[in-house]
This record gives structure tokens, C-alpha cells and sequence, in this order.
């Protein structure tokens, strides 16, 4: 039997055919694409300027923000007991300050100057990549994939972007 259209169509049906298998199969956590969680290639010190903006209205709980409150924290400017992944009053005053400190706009919402600014200080200490905070260095883990995970609960963890997954961010200490 003849297809109109000849061999040039079949393929054409074949790669349609198996592109819908493909788009029906779900990835694997490690296929999945990096968008929602905190990440970076190359140059530690450009990770951080594209996490989006930090602000109670916009981005109030995640991982993302106990980061930020982590580096607040290493920095002195926000006390261990206080970072709890909520993007509050709190966090919003700390901010300012440390921008305020830090020659950039004291605006409180932690966007991309802040986060550049802040990964400037991102160092590799085999085998951590570390925030060298004013007082405390915050080690942390980047994947091959270029995934920042934090030892949480005896086991790395990815920081998402998106949502809470950290023991702090679920209320423990």
C-alpha cells in the first residue's frame, strides 16, 4: 500500500507519533528543569542576580527567602532564631539596613543588585561553595547541575524558589 505523500510524510507522522509518547512520559527529578530553585553555572559570583524579587506582597515564603535571611544572619544583621523563610516586617528592615551598608538602594526588597551584590562573596572551599558573611560563612552545595542545595535534616536539599521545603521553613530550629 502506497502513502500519499510518499516516505517523507511517514517520517514526518513518525516523529509527530513519538514526540506525543515523549511529552506523555514524566521526567525525572533530575530532567527537570532548574526554574524553581535556586541555582547558577559558571562564575560563582553572577549565581545569585536572576532569583527574582523579594518582597512581602511578592514573594512572602520559600526556601529562597530563608537564603536571604541566612545571609542577613551571616552578615549580623539578623539574628539565627529569626530566619523563618517569611519574608516579614523584620526582614524587610534588615535589608534595608544591610543595603543602606552596602552603598546600594535601601529599598528592602531583595532583587537583583541586592542578590549580585550578596554573591560577590560566594567562595569555593572544596568541597562547599560558602557565603563569606562579616561574621559567620554559610556553607552550602552546588551542584553539578548548578543546583544550590543546604544541609537540611541530614541530607542536602535543593532551595526552591518556589515553595518551603526546609526543617526552618516548616517551623523547626
Amino acid at each position: 500500500m502506497e502513502v500519499a505523500g510518499g516516505p517523507h510524510l511517514l517520517r514526518v507522522a513518525l516523529v509527530l507519533a513519538v514526540s506525543a509518547l515523549l511529552a506523555s512520559v514524566p521526567a525525572s527529578a533530575a530532567d527537570r528543569p532548574t526554574a524553581s530553585y535556586v541555582s547558577g553555572r559558571g562564575a560563582l559570583g553572577d549565581d545569585w542576580r536572576d532569583e527574582g524579587l523579594l518582597d512581602a506582597r511578592g514573594h512572602p515564603r520559600s526556601d529562597l527567602v530563608g537564603l536571604w535571611q541566612s545571609v542577613l544572619w551571616a552578615d549580623g544583621y539578623l539574628p539565627r532564631a529569626l530566619v523563618t523563610c517569611r519574608y516579614d516586617a523584620r526582614t524587610r528592615e534588615a535589608t534595608r539596613v544591610w543595603q543602606s551598608n552596602h552603598g546600594l538602594v535601601a529599598d528592602g526588597v531583595a532583587g537583583a543588585q541586592t542578590f549580585g551584590f550578596a554573591g560577590t562573596r560566594l567562595i569555593y572551599r572544596q568541597p562547599w561553595t560558602v557565603y563569606a558573611g562579616e561574621r559567620y560563612a554559610l556553607p552550602l552545595r552546588r551542584t553539578g547541575a548548578g543546583v544550590y542545595e543546604v544541609y537540611d535534616e541530614g541530607r542536602f536539599r535543593p532551595l526552591r524558589t518556589d515553595t518551603t521545603t526546609l526543617h526552618v521553613c516548616r517551623g523547626g530550629h
